[in-house]
């Protein structure tokens, strides 16, 4: 590859195997390109699948919370209706 001016720092391996023709290096870029554009759609598909089985994990917790909550609160229905009526037996 010629050198046209401009200094882009590139080790004297990647330059020897570098194409010399300005079309190849397109190409060559294109490939690279792409495979780098792949590489990291699969990164972020891996990523996009651990977190919707967080996300997954974290609505099974909140729906067993808000049963567990339910409960309660007919726990505490109960109870109350309990107290409630517990006084007037008492004066009976």
């Amino acid at each position: 590859m010629a050198k046209s001016g401009a200094d882009f720092h590139l080790s004297d391996e990647i330059m020897s195997v570098i194409p010399t023709d300005p079309f190849d290096q397109l190409d060559l870029a294109r490939k690279i390109t792409s495979m780098a554009i792949a590489s990291r759609v699969s990164q972020l598909e891996a990523e996009n699948g651990i977190l919707r089985k967080k996300i997954f994990d974290k609505d099974q917790v909140i729906t067993e919370l808000q049963d567990r909550l339910s409960e309660l609160n007919r726990l505490f229905q109960e109870s109350d209706s309990q107290l409630k009526l517990s006084p007037d037996e008492n004066h009976n």
